[in-house]
């Protein structure tokens, strides 16, 4: 393998299911993972059922190599000599690990700097049906009437049910203008036919508000996933939110299905003392590994993170790395419950092998894999996103 084209770049996708798989990728704009997030094999339409011909067995060559030296349990013999990339993943039962051809890796790379386009949905995937995890506001699928918990069951009118995602994100993807249609299931078990144009959207990663309860400010910060640049306009939204007098903060993780983990190392540090540890790695190749902040905090004032069950991946390890530091209290709802690290390696071909190499931990060693963070103040599921919102100000109005 031609160590010279090779990159490596650490990637925190989004999920992982207590009943299945999540990914967040760029469905169109962001089905992301991050995306964001998956059963299965997640290969891209093109890659999928097709056996590996003359001028491609460096490319199954290069992955089986990756494999060995890098995924983060044993691989059976039996799985490497499959005759196909899709098939040698596919044995491996791994609903995070997937190869990207050029194309989808490119288009996964301008994903993560938040330029999409697409219908603007993020999808969690659970077992056999995709659940979007959020809408983006203002896109084709806000203004369609889309909403979070929505199960996608169609497109252009065929069935996605326990399809990979990499084949549903290649057919919701398309040219700006064109049109797609998407079939789902409302949490109130409606079924609803959504045509819709794909449009050129930049996502927003951070959103503020400023909330007086009494004498006292509250920030409230949504981060809507952990993209390039999360970090740094966390710490831009905290050192303005002070300068309008805020007293305490609500760092808003709802719906935020994850991303890049140095972007939530990164948010982590912006709350709390240089050197905190934020989480630790283990896998079979790659020894036990503990992740410290490294930079100087944006505010010590109380924090309250905000979290839902659509809340996954670094934004689980962000939950936990604040309040194991004793730095924040969580409200909500039980999160998703995603604890293992992909990795993204370019191969020489330009495409790239996605692929786990490692489970993680809180640093007070708690493995949150199928199970969640349960938050300290619990906020039931059937109040609405306004009422939580409200309720987790008050709780911030008042922390010391």
């Amino acid at each position: 393998m031609n160590d010279g084209a090779r990159q490596r770049r650490p990637w925190l996708m989004v999920l992982l299911g207590i009943s299945g798989a999540v990914v967040v990728f760029a469905l169109g704009v962001l089905v992301g993972g991050h995306p964001q997030a998956t059963g299965l094999t997640l290969l891209p339409t093109g890659v999928r059922h097709r056996v590996l011909g003359a001028g491609s067995d460096n490319t199954a060559a290069d992955i089986r190599a990756e494999l060995i030296s890098g995924y983060y349990l044993p691989v059976h013999s039996a799985a490497l000599e499959r005759a196909s990339v899709d098939r040698m993943l596919a044995s491996l039962g791994d609903p995070y690990t997937y190869y990207l051809d050029p194309g989808e890796y490119a288009a996964m790379q301008r994903e993560t700097q938040g330029l999409f386009v697409g219908v603007g949905i993020q999808v969690l995937q659970q077992g056999t049906h995709l659940l979007i995890a959020r809408v983006i506001p203002g896109g084709p699928a806000e203004r369609a009437g889309l909403r979070g918990g929505d199960v996608i069951i169609a497109v252009n009118g065929h069935s996605v049910i326990g399809e990979p995602m990499a084949k549903v994100v290649s057919v919701v993807r398309g040219p700006v203008g064109s049109v797609v249609t998407l079939t789902v299931r409302t949490q109130s078990g409606k079924i609803v036919r959504a045509p819709m144009h794909r449009e050129v959207l930049h996502l927003q990663l951070v959103t503020t508000q400023l909330h007086s309860v009494g004498q006292r400010r509250v920030g409230v910060m949504r981060l809507a996933e952990f993209d390039q640049g999360a970090a740094d306009q966390i710490r831009t939204a905290i050192a303005a939110l002070t300068r309008r007098g805020a007293t305490s903060f609500v760092l808003d993780l709802r719906e935020n299905p994850g991303g890049l983990v140095t972007e939530a190392v990164g948010v982590v540090g912006d709350f709390v003392q240089n050197g905190t540890t934020v989480v630790t790695t283990v896998g079979l190749h790659s020894p036990r590994a503990t992740t410290r902040t490294s930079v100087t905090p944006a505010t010590a004032r109380p924090l309250i993170v905000l979290v839902d069950r659509l809340s996954a991946s670094a934004s689980e390890i962000v939950s936990g790395a604040l309040r194991d530091a004793g730095r924040a209290k969580l409200v909500g709802q039980r999160t998703f419950g995603k604890a293992v690290v992909q990795e993204t390696v370019t191969l020489p071909n330009g495409g790239a092998l996605h692929f786990t190499i490692a489970r993680y931990l809180t640093p007070k060693g708690y493995d949150l894999n199928h199970r969640g963070l349960v938050p300290d103040i619990s906020i039931p599921a059937t109040v609405s996103a306004d009422a939580a919102l409200n309720r987790a100000i008050g709780i911030a109005a008042v922390a010391r």
